[in-house]
């Protein structure tokens, strides 16, 4: 599981990335050293409860008659007023830059990332020797470390820290031999200039050369070693930062640098290999970043890359949100590239697909304690600005969010109508409480996170409508998200009723009846959801036999757009089953090749909507289908350091950003080709192409808890499944079927032919 190159990265996207769940580094290597730092409570902006414009309600209500009505031009006329109000929105911003430079020209310079220890490492060969320089994040000490050794003495060393491009100042403590930053994180893009958390970076540092100062920084002569130990932190849940960082430090000096490596290892690696995936490794003599354009230019097969980019997305997930991270990972995770906290966007928690797919891979791929700082920040920061902003935008019962949020819990209709107005979005990230149930069947966890899932269900039901014409209870204003219907000609974003708002009432009404039978907390509103879910819209079939998008069979203004958001019924929340609902399947198989038409860039080139159609075709139990699109994620939107970017040229002005939903996303997907377990069965390889000829994966979670490990060969199909519960498993593999008896904690093992 290791990344290696054979040049220091020029720019971010050739760095490589170590984390521990709270503070990000991008490490380029090479004679320069460099160190991009992010931290993930390193945030402008700040809370605004309701930040709504005068008269918003009474806009909401009007509006959402006038939408029922269909009078959908004169409705968002209105809607207008209900955008939320950007403010002191925030986004995170960089945190600093650490150097570490060697004051020589390199012969030659080799680089790597192991993926398994979490250990960052280059080796540069100078006329002199060789110098090492090794990194990495500890989660369980909270510092980053750095080791520099030679053979021999190392050459001049420049060393400094300093502030990202916010105000910002550098003090060198001499005497104790350290660095400390001081910083504000400021910006003006999408907040005053004036708003942002306050926040310090310490570093120590110790080696047997010479220090001195120079404009520069500080010069290391006469080493044979260099060693430097840094940590961060920001007051947006600390009172002291600074504080929190000494303390941090100290007890890291303590401890040394070998048993701070020792720690780091062991936990990083028993993270990683929960769950391990193998396929032949038939480029592997090559570079990373040869390797991935001898994939894209299709020089040979290369399975074992897919592998590694399963395992890497876990990676970035693990570095981005451990149990005991602040808060959940953000649109780029835990690092920052400086370009999308400048766009329009902002590098914060979008809850219309990209916040729920940083974790869709984190239950099923032994990363499921990774997802409980999104859990948290649910109920204790989302939730309680979701409640304000239920009562006061649509005088409704529960909590609602929209399409984004922050690190203060932002719960407002987003700035623009465009893509403002996931009026459900709440909803759907909450059920990922619910799937970790599903995976832990912790009964303690589900009751502390009833009641969030209990008030979703009252706004969603408070805020349903009676169709006048079918007499059906739909949700309204409703979208599909960020997606545009025409109607009488003109391109409208707002109706009542839409699939997908439906779909994630539909399933959140479900869970909270379960949760409520499980928990033996029925109550006169949970009975009521029974009566109400009879009177939601069915699934319908479209005039082309697409799976309906909207309420009416409306046409579409983009046919190739990239949210496919009404598809949610079949993923992830499992309401449409192939084997079940072939008539809906095969809608759903007409969506996607429409999207799929002569224009299908949109779709097909952006990150997380081509690791939506790996998923939905693994569902669909297409092998080929699936395994097709595999290959555009690895040759078209990685980059060299195998971050999956945003669509566009890297020349644009939006391409070549990276979003942690990519890598994450390929590798969820990529689990639905190996494994899947709703409805009862348990799938085994439902989706690997024929191409994929031999592979193994062990510790794939399922539903119960169980865990599943699989080889396979050309004829045949090997394996195990732990039992997390007691109970029956029909096992599934290449149209045949077991039926086992399991018992939890025990082994049962099974065999199937490659049909």
């Amino acid at each position: 599981m290791k990344m290696w190159y054979q040049k220091e990265a020029r720019e971010w996207t050739q760095a490589l990335p170590i984390g521990n769940g709270y503070m990000g580094a991008m490490c380029y290597g090479g004679a320069g050293g460099r160190f991009d730092l992010s931290e993930n409570t390193c945030w402008s902006g700040g809370n605004q409860p309701l930040p709504l414009r005068e008269g918003a309600a009474e806009s909401m209500k009007k509006a959402r008659e006038l939408l029922l009505a269909g009078q959908y031009s004169e409705a968002e006329a209105l809607m207008k007023n209900c955008t939320g109000v950007k403010g002191n929105y925030g986004t995170q911003v960089p945190m600093g830059k650490l150097t570490a430079a060697v004051e020589a020209e390199p012969l030659s310079v080799y680089r790597e990332l192991d993926l398994e220890t979490g250990l960052a490492m280059d080796l540069l060969e100078l006329e002199g020797g060789k110098v090492r320089r090794e990194s990495f994040l500890s989660s369980p000490d909270k510092v980053m470390a750095v080791r520099m050794t030679a053979e021999g003495r190392i050459p001049d060393v420049c060393l400094w820290l300093e502030g990202w491009s916010q105000p910002s100042r550098t003090q060198w403590d001499a005497e104790n031999r350290r660095l400390q930053v001081y910083g504000r994180a400021l910006e003006n893009i999408h907040s005053d200039g004036l708003t942002g958390v306050s926040y310090e970076i310490l570093l120590s540092y110790e080696t047997d050369g010479q220090i001195s100062w120079n404009r520069r920084g500080l010069i290391v002569t006469g080493a044979s070693r260099l060693t430097v130990l840094l940590t961060a932190a920001a007051d947006m849940f600390e009172k002291d930062p600074g504080e929190i960082c000494r303390r941090r430090l100290e007890s890291a000096l303590k401890k040394g640098y070998e048993a701070l490596r020792d720690a780091h290892t062991a936990e990083h690696a028993g993270w990683m290999n929960r769950c391990t995936f193998t396929m032949p490794d038939t480029r592997a003599e090559l570079p990373t970043d040869e390797r991935i354009r001898a994939f894209a230019e299709n020089r040979g097969g290369d399975d074992g890359l897919i592998a590694l980019f399963f395992q890497y997305g876990r990676y970035l997930l693990l570095n981005s949100s451990r149990p005991d991270s602040q808060l959940p990972a953000a649109l780029q995770g835990v690092w920052n590239d400086d370009r999308a906290c400048r766009m329009e966007w902002t590098d914060d928690m979008h809850l219309d697909i990209n916040t729920q797919m940083n974790y869709y891979l984190a239950e099923n791929t032994g990363l499921g304690d990774c997802a409980m700082p999104l859990l948290r920040w649910i109920k204790e920061v989302l939730v309680p600005n979701g409640k304000r902003m239920a009562q006061g935008l649509y005088g409704a019962e529960g909590w609602c969010a929209h399409t984004v949020s922050n690190a203060f819990g932002w719960a407002a209709p987003g700035w623009y109508m465009g893509w403002g107005f996931g009026v459900t979005c709440g909803g759907w990230v909450a059920t990922h409480i619910w799937e970790h149930y599903l995976y832990t069947g912790d009964r303690v966890f589900l009751e502390e996170y009833y009641d969030v899932l209990y008030q979703s269900a009252q706004f969603l039901k408070d805020i349903l409508m009676e169709d006048p014409e079918t007499g059906e209870l739909v949700i309204s204003p409703s979208y599909s998200p960020e997606n545009i219907f025409l109607w009488e000609g003109k391109p409208c974003r707002l109706s009542a009723g839409g699939t997908f708002d439906t779909t994630v009432a539909r399933t959140i009404f479900r869970i909270v009846r379960e949760a409520a039978s499980v928990l033996e907390k029925e109550d006169g509103f949970t009975a009521s959801l029974a009566e109400t879910l009879e009177k939601l819209p069915p699934y319908r079939i479209g005039k082309h036999g697409q799976l309906m998008e909207w309420h009416r069979d409306f046409d579409e203004a983009l046919p190739d757009h990239r949210h496919t958001s009404h598809l949610l019924s079949m993923h992830p929340f499992n309401a449409i089953d192939p084997a079940v609902s072939p008539e809906l399947a095969d809608a759903i198989r007409t969506t996607l090749n429409r999207r799929l038409g002569d224009n299908a860039e949109d779709i097909v080139y952006t990150n997380w909507a081509g690791a939506l159609l790996i998923t939905y075709y693994a569902r669909l139990l297409d092998r080929e289908k699936a395994g097709e699109f595999v290959r555009p994620m690895i040759a078209f939107l990685s980059r060299d350091n195998m971050m999956i970017t945003h669509q566009g040229p890297t020349t644009s002005i939006t391409g070549g950003i990276y979003e942690l939903d990519g890598n994450t996303g390929f590798t969820a997907a990529v689990a639905e080709m190996l494994l899947q377990s709703y409805g009862g069965v348990l799938r085994i390889l439902p989706a690997i192409p024929d191409s994929w000829k031999t592979g193994a994966f062990s510790g794939l979670r399922a539903y119960g808890g169980h865990v599943v490990s699989v080889s396979w060969n050309e004829q045949s199909v090997t394996g195990s499944v732990t039992a997390g519960t007691d109970g029956e498993l029909l096992l599934r593999c290449f149209g045949a079927e077991q039926q086992v008896t399991v018992k939890a904690g025990e082994q049962v093992s099974f065999a199937f032919r490659r049909a």
